[in-house]
């Protein structure tokens, strides 16, 4: 049950978001538009930002999970400090497997500051693309996709995911509500459908991706300087690519007591209506 829940989507955790409030004028504007190619790029400005790559593929008749999650959040009281050490940036990642067969979830996490300088600096990030690098992780746009490549302790991951499908806009024209104030919203685009291909490694062993196998992936991006109303305590979110080439997103924001604060999410049929 464990290694499903993570092959169709990840429960965000809530404990990353935690203690993020800003007092930041640089808010999400109700008429704000995402621009591409520059929106694939990351927006050091807002206050929490996020590339999350999910997916389901197989190898030699065995089922595997992946999850590929960059964050950065930035850091309000170190941005007027001049020294190189100063952390204006935070990078952090988590990756994860999942054995399906084996009955394992692999996973592994890190952080490091982004200071902007070259020299000190052990994580990165492009305000003009998708290129993320944490050590010897990261996640970079190649012509036509993204490929990700994860150095863990008892994995590898070396996926190349090529676009099939135009850009999901989230919410109104990717201006996604998150609460019933307006200023609780994210710029938040999808690409659903990915196609999967390169290889995973288990303890040393490898695993080519078949393929002729169905290989999918999905990734979101999303950011925001005013997310979540101060009610909400947790997030479920899931994006399930279906088998005729349809896209579904359902999130949810619950209280303490379980109940939702506010949900919503997206359907694209396959045709792309």
């Amino acid at each position: 049950m464990h290694s499903q829940k993570l092959t169709l989507g990840i429960r965000r955790r809530m404990l990353l978001l935690a203690g993020l409030g800003s007092t930041s004028s640089a808010l999400v504007a109700s008429d704000a538009a995402i621009h591409f190619p520059r929106d694939f790029g990351a927006h050091p400005e807002q206050h929490i930002e996020w590339w999350y790559l999910t997916g389901q593929a197989s190898s030699q008749n065995r089922l595997f999970g992946f999850q590929v999650t960059f964050f950065r959040s930035r850091v309000d009281a170190t941005q007027n400090m001049r020294s190189r050490f100063a952390a204006k940036q935070l990078v952090f990642a988590h990756a994860a497997v999942t054995d399906v067969q084996g009955r394992k979830l692999w996973h592994d996490q890190r952080i490091a500051r982004a200071s902007g300088s070259s020299e000190l600096d052990q994580a990165s990030f492009s305000e003009r693309k998708t290129a993320l690098v944490l050590r010897d992780w990261s996640l970079k746009q190649e012509s036509g996709g993204y490929r990700a490549r994860i150095r863990a302790g008892d994995f590898e991951l070396d996926l190349l995911c090529h676009e099939r499908q135009p850009i999901l806009l989230q919410g109104n024209l990717g201006l996604s509500r998150k609460g019933p104030q307006t200023r609780h919203m994210s710029h938040y685009y999808s690409q659903p459908q990915l196609a999967v291909s390169g290889q995973i490694r288990l303890r040393g062993e490898s695993f080519p991706l078949d393929a002729r196998s169905r290989n999918t992936a999905w990734l979101d991006h999303e950011w925001s300087e005013s997310l979540l109303p101060a009610d909400a305590v947790g997030w479920d979110w899931i994006g399930m690519n279906l088998f005729d080439g349809s896209a579904l997103t359902v999130f949810r924001l619950r209280d303490r007591q379980g109940q939702a604060l506010w949900d919503g999410g997206s359907f694209r049929a396959g045709g792309g209506s």
